[in-house]
Formats: structure tokens, sequence, C-alpha cells
């Protein structure tokens, strides 16, 4: 019984039933055969060949009623076409994509974006890839976007960078979406490559070394532009564009007498007036620059301030409705409000008469506030705000102004703060200093903390916030941390007197 398991007798016998077949075939008669099995191997060519053509013919058929329904716009023809084609390629990435696009177009949007992200799962298909970035991603803002969307937008944008590594527009983006997402020494490096054909896209790399303190990177970063812009300018010396680009990348280098020198020759050689107004609003930029460059070093002498006072008057000339201009020009009036130099006197006056009146209202109404003329700063500062609505600084001091009266309106005081701070494009210390001090009037403690927390980083605020921030812990309960910040206060007051008493023994 055990013999008829056994595979190996099987094995035997099998081959000896072959062995004797072969053997016992009538060979002599074989020539016989030859035309049937030459009909045989016809007939199986032939219809190999025709399930082939049939095939094919069927596939070209489906072909010329997908692009006719396409042409048409006959979009239910297009899906069911696109169906019967899937039926055999389910996994084709191409007619996925255009049974996406259909059920786009036929109202089904959702359905299309689930249908692409699962191409891109599957496999990588560049047109996919491209539609949901511009469906999902391109014309919205960074700060929209939660978690997972940026994610997906990061993802979506490394794929087509690898499929597409020459699409310029493709690598600025993704350049674009590293700096956002913080990973901006990876974003470096594609900026680098985009220098060739977009040359400024170099500043901006080495901006952005400057920040993680990269500092010879981005002074060479920066001179490599410098070089390719000059001499793109030197080819075109009338175009504008150009002579604006030369001139940042030598702010940048803090070469500010080159810069100047750039944009006067600039406004010279511009032909049309929107240009030499460009240029001439980047002259007051690179000013204000050359005079926060000085301010880095104290301004001590009459003789170091009077040549603040004159390059500022100059940029008014160039640009006299350049906010930045406006605003340094306020800043450096009010510094030398008490100065008694004939020459100083004489240019702060021009100065004044040299901005339109809603910035004269301003320099009288701030003067007023910090000689405690809440009244006349008041009044002034209202005139302001009602010429220039949009001035920050103008805002701010109202506030400020509101703040300090007796009978002043902290709810009013607390909008226009929140309005200065909403409409300045980087919002400064003494801003937040000016919402802490209104929101502890108002006892909105807890909220008071963090922009009095921010006027911290500038000394001349720095004790009048750790006062306010002691008397806003010492309200919470945390009576620690209000007893540090009373300490820190006066240690700041007593190291303040004595560099005054010095510097009044300096100069006796």
């Amino acid at each position: 019984m055990l013999r008829y398991l056994n595979p190996l007798a099987w094995l035997k016998w099998f081959g000896e039933f072959v062995y004797l077949w072969f053997v016992s075939a009538p060979w002599r008669d074989a020539p016989k055969a030859l035309p049937f099995l030459g009909l045989l191997a016809f007939l199986v060519v032939a219809g190999a060949l025709s399930l082939s053509s049939a095939s094919q013919w069927r596939s070209s058929l489906l072909d010329t009623q997908l692009r006719s329904a396409f042409e048409r716009d006959d979009f239910p023809t297009a899906e069911l076409v696109l169906r019967r084609k899937l039926s055999s390629r389910s996994d084709d990435a191409k007619l996925l994509h255009q049974l996406a696009l259909t059920r786009d177009a036929r109202g089904n949007h959702d359905e299309a974006v689930d249908l692409m992200r699962r191409i891109i799962d599957t496999k990588v298909f560049a047109p996919s890839v491209e539609w949901l970035l511009r469906d999902q991603y391109i014309g919205k803002t960074w700060a929209n976007l939660d978690d997972a969307q940026k994610k997906e937008f990061g993802k979506l944008l490394a794929t087509l960078s690898e499929e597409r590594p020459k699409d310029l527009n493709v690598k600025q983006l993704f350049a674009d979406y590293l700096i956002a997402s913080g990973r901006s020494r990876e974003a470096v490096l594609l900026l680098e490559e985009l220098m060739p054909v977009q040359p400024m896209r170099g500043l901006q790399a080495a901006a952005i070394a400057r920040k993680n303190g990269n500092f010879s990177q981005a002074d060479s970063l920066a001179e490599k532009t410098l070089q390719v812009v000059e001499k793109l300018m030197s080819e075109d010396p009338t175009n504008s564009g150009i002579i604006l680009a030369v001139a940042q990348n030598q702010v940048f280098l803090k070469k500010y007498q080159d810069a100047v020198r750039t944009l006067d020759l600039g406004v010279q050689r511009a032909k049309a007036n929107r240009d030499k107004v460009k240029l001439n609003q980047a002259m007051g930029d690179a000013m204000v620059a050359w005079v926060n460059s000085l301010d880095e070093t104290p301004q001590t002498t009459s003789k170091q301030r009077l040549r603040v006072l004159q390059m500022l008057e100059a940029a008014l000339r160039y640009a006299p409705n350049n906010p930045r201009v406006l605003t340094m020009v306020a800043d450096k009036v009010l510094a030398t409000a008490n100065d008694d130099n004939e020459e100083i006197e004489a240019i702060r006056k021009s100065l004044v008469s040299g901005t339109s009146p809603g910035i004269s209202h301003f320099l009288e109404g701030t003067a007023a506030l910090m000689n405690n003329d809440t009244e006349k700063a008041t009044r002034h500062l209202k005139i302001a705000a009602e010429l220039m609505p949009r001035s920050a600084a103008i805002l701010n001091n109202l506030a400020v102004a509101m703040t300090l009266r007796p009978d002043g309106d902290m709810e009013q005081a607390l909008k226009l703060s929140n309005l200065a701070i909403d409409q300045a494009d980087r919002p400064t210390p003494h801003f937040y200093e000016t919402r802490g001090q209104i929101l502890l009037r108002m006892k909105k403690f807890e909220s008071a903390i963090p922009d009095l927390e921010r006027a911290l980083q500038v000394s001349s605020l720095a004790p009048n916030a750790h006062r306010a921030l002691a008397e806003c812990y010492k309200s919470l309960g945390e009576d620690g941390i209000a007893e540090a910040h009373l300490i820190s206060a006066e240690q700041l007051e007593q190291e303040a007197e004595e560099k005054k008493q010095s510097a009044a023994k300096a100069a006796a």
C-alpha cells in the first residue's frame, strides 16, 4: 500500500509511460501529420493576431471617443470612456488623472482632490502633483495653512522639484516654502542655484545667511550678486530696475555712499516719471539705512548730530513722502529738541517746515507729550491722525497721550494701540509697551505681561516696563516675580543716573 503513495514510484511509472509511448509511436507516418500541424500553427498565430488587432482597434476607438468628448466638453461621455479604459488598466496614472479632471469638471471637486492624492500615493505623476499644488496651495498665505497642509505642501514641492530639477518656478516655490517653514539653510542652497538667472535671489540668500549669523557667507553672496547686477547695469545703464538692484546690494554691504551715488545717477537717467519716483523712494530708504548705521555709535557731539540732520534734509528733498524718512525725521527732530546749537536749530526748523502738515502736528504733539503737556499733545496728535490715518507712529503716540490724561478713554486708547500695531510693518517694542501700559491701566494684567516683556528689549523702556510687570505679577499673586522686577527697575534707574552724572562731569 505504501508503495502507491511513494512519489518516487509515481515518477518511475510516468517515465516508463513516456518512454514506451515514444518508442511505440509510428514515426514513419509522421510526415502525413505535417499539414495538420502547419494548419494548427497558422490558426494559433491568426487567433493571436486577431485578438491583438481587436484590442488595438478597441483601444483606438476609445481614444478617439475620449478625445472627441473632451473637445466638446462632454464630460459624462468622457468619464464613461475613461472608466471603460480603466477596467483593463486600473493603475494607469494618466487615465486616473484624466478621470480626476473630469470629476472636477462635473462639480465633484473634493472627489477629484482625493483621486489626485491617491495617484501620487502610489506613484510619482508630475501632472497630478502640479494640479494639487495649484488647487490647494498656490495663492494661499502660509499663516492660513494648518500643520498637515504645510507638511503636504512641502512633500508636493519636494516631489515636483525632483521630477523637474531644471524648472525655475518650482525651485523658487520650494525655496520660499523652506524659508517660511524655518529651513532657511536649505533655502540658501536653492537661492544660490537661482542666482545665474535671478540675480537678486543672491541678495535674498545673503540676507538669510546674515540672519543665521553667517556673516562671511552673507557678504560673499552679496558681493557676487553685486558683480552680476553691476555688469547688467553697464550693459543697460538706463534700466531703473537694475539700478535699484545695484543700490540694494550696496546698502546691504553698507556701501551707503556708493548706493547714494548709484541712485542719484539713476534719477538723472530715468526717463519715465514712475521710475524717478521709485528711485527717489529708494534714495530715502538708503539715507535712512545710512543714518541707522551712524546711530550704532552714539551721536554725542553737535557736529555728529548736525551731520545726521543734514542727511535727513537731503533725504526729504528726494522722498518727502517716504514713511521711513518721515519717521526718522520725527525721531531726530525730537531727539535734538533741547539742543541749542544754532545750526542744528536752523536745520530742525527746516526739516519741520519741509514735511507735510500731518508730520508737523505729529512733531508738535510728540514734543508736548515729552514735556508732559498731555492736553496739547492730544490736540496735535488727533489732527495728525486725521491727516495721516495710516501712520502707526502717530496712532501709537496718540494712544500714549490718551493714556496719560486723567480722563483718558482707555477703551479708545486700546483700539488706537491695536491699530498702530496692525498698521506697522514691523512694530517696535515701543508700540507693545504702549499697549501693555494701557492693559495695565485697564487691570487686564495677564494680557499686559507679554507686551511689557517685549518692551524690556529697549533700555529706555526697560525701567518702566519692569515696574509695570512688578505691578502685574503682584496683582496676580506672584510676589516673588514682582519683587525681582522691582529690583531690576531700581538697578537700571541707578545705572542710568550714574551715566548721566558721568556725562555731566565730562561735559564740565
